[in-house]
C-alpha cells in the first residue's frame, strides 16, 4: 500500500460511487464512458483538517481531501480528474492507482471568487509510477493548509522550482516552459522534413531562439 505519514485521526477510507461526481456536474456520455472504461473505484482515503493533523486551515483552505482512484488500465483522462476536482471545493491529493503501482497528482486548484462551493482547476502535475512498497511519503510540510498544498504541487512540478517566487508565478513558469517545449518540437520537425537550405536555416536560428528562452525560464 502507498505509505503517507499521516495521523490515524486523518483517515475516511469511505468508497464514493463513481457516478457522484459526473451526476453533480452533469457530464456527458463520453466523460460518463471514460470513468466506466478507466476507473474501477474511488475511495476518499483521507480528509487533512484542523480536527484531523493539527495544521490550522488558511483563509482559502480549510481542508484537503487525499482519494484514491483505482484503475483498470495504466492511463487515466485528464477529464476524469477534471471532473472530480470541479466536483470537490477543496485541493485534492490524487493516488492513482493501477494492479501493484502508484502515482501521486494534483492540480494547482484556487477557490472561486463568485462561488464559495466551487474551484478553477489549472495544470495537473504527476510524479513517476512507483511500486507499493517502494516510497513513503511525507507530505504534512507547512505552517498551515495553504502552505501544505502549496508544497504538495511544488514537489510534483517538473524541474527545480524557485521556492522565493509564489506559486503562481510557477504555475506560469511551467505553462510558459511547455508552450517553449511544443514550438520546439515542431520547429524540430520542420528542419527535419524542409528541403531548401534557406528555410533550414531560418528555422534553426527560430528553434536556437526558442531554446535559449526555455533554458532562462528553467
Amino acid at each position: 500500500m502507498v505509505q503517507l505519514k499521516l495521523p490515524a485521526k486523518a483517515l475516511v477510507n469511505r468508497k464514493i460511487p463513481k457516478n457522484k461526481f459526473y451526476e453533480k456536474l452533469q457530464a456527458g456520455k463520453a466523460l460518463k464512458a471514460k470513468f466506466v472504461q478507466q476507473v474501477d473505484h474511488v475511495i476518499w482515503k483521507y480528509k487533512l483538517s484542523k480536527d484531523t493533523i493539527n495544521i490550522s486551515p488558511s483563509k482559502d483552505i480549510e481542508e484537503i481531501q487525499i482519494f484514491e482512484v483505482h484503475l483498470k488500465e495504466r492511463l487515466l483522462s485528464k477529464e476524469i480528474l477534471e471532473c472530480i476536482d470541479r466536483a470537490i471545493p477543496y485541493p485534492i491529493l490524487f493516488i492513482l492507482i493501477y494492479q501493484e503501482e502508484f502515482q501521486l497528482a494534483v492540480a494547482y486548484k484556487q477557490r472561486s471568487k463568485q462561488y464559495e462551493d466551487k474551484s478553477t482547476v489549472d495544470s495537473y502535475y504527476f510524479s513517476d509510477w512507483y511500486d507499493h512498497s517502494s516510497e513513503t511519503f511525507e507530505i504534512l510540510k507547512g505552517l498551515d493548509l495553504r502552505a501544505v498544498y502549496e508544497n504538495m504541487v511544488r514537489a510534483l512540478m517538473p524541474g527545480q522550482q524557485i521556492h522565493e517566487t509564489s506559486l503562481q508565478e510557477a504555475v506560469d513558469r511551467h505553462k510558459q516552459a511547455q508552450a517553449l517545449q511544443r514550438e520546439i518540437s515542431r520547429l524540430e520537425a520542420k528542419i527535419k522534413k524542409e528541403k531548401q537550405f534557406n528555410r533550414k536555416v531560418e528555422y534553426n536560428l527560430e528553434l536556437q531562439t526558442k531554446l535559449k528562452e526555455l533554458k532562462d525560464i528553467a
